[in-house]
């Protein structure tokens, strides 16, 4: 019984991803991007719950891919979707018109779904990432719609796209966000970025996850940095 207990919670982040959706189309943008950070929420419980139950299948790692691929693929891209008919002039009844706006968003979720396949299949990153994680992408597209209209353009969300898609197949090493013990020393990059990201919420709420993502990309790289420097120095 206990090892559907997992699995059971995987489906919670695909209906969540699922509800994302529905309100997006609906152009409740903060309902949405709400419901994908609750499907992280679910995503990152599945995996803890899996570990302390000591259970795991192989329907549970390809059900969790193929449910993060709604939620940090797929809804992600239908809230860029609604968003680009905030930004430009746009008419909904004109075909190519929505084909042209969908190219973008559907180059996102595509991308999105190539990188847990290569997740999947990557032995290296069972203790840390290459690569941005799909969460980690979807949340700077859903914290989007908060930034005023006129602060950014659609070469610029354009732009943000092509640069996720990259980071999320791309080999850069990113330290995993899971404490294995409260020791300084060992997490030294993950306090400050829980602290920094603290600060940032408080501050920006909803507009400050793109910032919180690039400190932890840099943090990850000077992570990197250093334990290159200490592996010479022995």
């Amino acid at each position: 019984m206990k090892k559907h207990i997992p699995n059971s919670i995987t489906l919670l982040n695909l209906c969540s991803g699922i509800i994302a959706i529905i309100v997006a189309m609906k152009n409740n943008f903060e309902l949405a991007a709400i419901m994908v950070i609750i499907a992280s929420l679910f995503d990152f419980c599945d995996g803890l719950v899996a570990r302390l139950l000591h259970v795991k299948s192989d329907i549970g790692k390809e059900l969790d891919s193929l449910s993060d691929v709604v939620s940090f693929g797929v809804a992600p891209a239908i809230i860029m979707y609604q968003l680009y008919f905030h930004v430009g002039t746009f008419t909904l009844n004109k075909l190519s018109i929505n084909i042209a706006v969908l190219l973008f968003p559907m180059l996102y979720a595509c991308f999105a779904a190539l990188r847990l396949a290569k997740f999947n299949i990557d032995t290296r990153q069972t203790e840390n990432f290459r690569g941005l994680p799909t969460p980690g992408a979807a949340f700077v597209l859903i914290s989007l719609p908060f930034f005023p209209t006129f602060e950014y353009s659609l070469i610029l969300i354009n732009t943000i796209i092509i640069t996720l898609c990259y980071l999320m197949i791309s080999n850069i090493p990113l330290f995993s966000l899971k404490f294995k013990n409260l020791k300084l020393k060992e997490n030294i990059f993950r306090y400050i970025l829980l602290f920094i990201s603290i600060i940032l919420v408080a501050l920006l709420k909803f507009k400050a996850i793109p910032f919180i993502i690039f400190v932890y990309i840099v943090l990850s790289i000077i992570e990197i940095y250093f334990k290159k420097l200490n592996t010479k120095n022995v």
